[in-house]
């Protein structure tokens, strides 16, 4: 069966820019073809016809089916120590160069307790370390990055409050406006920061909006 690539960066011309996000799991997947003693899937579903998992890799202008060259991929599911050479994240380590990868700061991992600590502390080590990994993390596998944004709605979750240290509305938009600060303060060569806009309602909205301008413009 013969496939006739279809190049969506072609098509992509007058309206929003779609971001495919990229999971670990089909990361690994290209990882597992270009490093295949060195990445562990779950057995090959690959559709019989369709060649190889790299016509799946739309990053690559060559051998894709439907190159595009944009997409997302977010701290929450990466290994985010760029000093080791990690196979199945090869997708976006080892892309295209010209291809735009905007990358996620995580917020929703601090909103669910997954990264815990004392976020609405300014000096807390365990926020303090998170915030440089994923800086520098950024500033090494994308074009893009957002800024670590705590959502609002954080403190509404008991469990996940007591674990990242956010307890009202003000904690996390203080939280995040110091977030931004360090953003703007540490970002490096040609990373281009993305806002983050969060609220439960209209006023909410528009007080972050207000607040967290006055850093980013």
């Amino acid at each position: 069966m013969n496939f006739k690539q279809d190049n969506l960066t072609a098509k992509q011309k007058d309206y929003a820019i779609f971001l495919p996000a990229i999971s670990s799991f089909y990361a690994g997947y290209i990882g597992k073809e270009r490093y295949p003693d060195q990445v562990i899937t779950i057995g090959d579903r690959l559709p019989k016809g369709l060649g190889n998992m790299e016509s799946m890799n739309w990053l690559n202008s060559k051998e894709s089916l439907f190159p595009y060259k944009y997409s997302l991929y977010s701290a929450g599911h990466a290994d985010m120590d760029l000093s080791k050479h990690v196979p199945k994240e090869d997708m976006v380590r080892n892309r295209e160069a010209d291809t735009i990868m905007l990358a996620d700061s995580g917020g929703f991992q601090i909103a669910k307790g997954v990264w815990p600590g004392q976020w609405a502390d300014p000096k807390d080590k365990n926020a303090e370390k998170k915030r440089e990994q994923v800086i520098a993390w950024q500033m090494g596998i994308a074009t893009h990055g957002m800024t670590m944004d705590i959502p609002t709605w954080t403190y509404l979750d008991k469990k996940a409050s007591e674990l990242c240290g956010i307890h009202s509305y003000d904690d996390a938009v203080n939280a995040t406006h110091f977030n931004n600060e360090f953003w703007m303060a540490n970002r490096g060569g040609d990373l281009k920061i993305l806002n983050v806009l969060q609220g439960s309602n209209h006023a909410e909205a528009d007080h972050w909006y207000d607040k967290m301008m006055c850093i980013l413009c």
